[in-house]
């Protein structure tokens, strides 16, 4: 059976793009080895299903479809920089969310449940809302990114709209990867 790397999330519009994009530029000054987020990976992940089988894709796509239709349209507000598993120690680095947290949390739950009836597994962790900003890869200059990431440690990003679930499609090359919508579905407005 043809299988496909697969992830739900909520994307980020242009214009916040733009805003956290400065911040990236910011961090990047650190010359750290890190492989940054790029225009059109802007999203925040709420399940990552992993390597799924094709004939898989309907029913997800009509689990999405059921929960955006009753589900109410929301805003979130970035407020802070983090690490994964510190700011010491990054391997992951972020951008948290305070307003609309409880939001993605209950759509994320939405999203468990519906999937746990179509046979997958349950998110074993706590679901932390977050947006990847990058990835380490090495220990170059880290000293300067710890550095910087204390110093930027507050950073807000006001009244983000998230109005629409998506299902992609993740493909893997060298440059990195490569994401493709198979389903966009907008939520309620309120």
């Amino acid at each position: 059976m043809a299988t496909i790397r697969a992830f739900i999330a909520v994307e980020i519009d242009n214009q916040t793009w733009q805003k956290i994009s400065e911040l990236v530029s910011i961090l990047k000054k650190s010359n750290a080895d890190i492989k940054w987020i790029t225009d059109g990976q802007m999203h925040l992940t709420l399940k990552f299903l992993g390597n799924i089988d094709k004939d898989k894709v309907l029913g997800i796509s009509e689990a999405i479809s059921n929960i955006s239709d009753n589900f109410n349209s929301f805003k979130i507000a970035f407020s802070k920089i983090g690490a994964f598993p510190s700011l010491n120690h990054p391997a992951v680095i972020w951008l948290g969310i305070d307003k609309g947290a409880e939001s993605l949390k209950t759509l994320n739950e939405k999203i468990e449940i519906a999937l746990e009836k179509l046979g997958f597994e349950r998110e074993s962790r706590e679901f932390k809302p977050h947006l990847t900003l990058g990835r380490v890869r090495s220990d170059k200059n880290m000293p300067n990114i710890t550095k910087l990431l204390k110093e930027t440690a507050f950073y807000l990003v006001n009244d983000v709209q998230i109005d629409k679930l998506t299902l992609f499609q993740s493909g893997l090359n060298p440059k990195g990867a490569i994401y493709s919508i198979i389903l966009q579905k907008y939520l309620q407005n309120i």
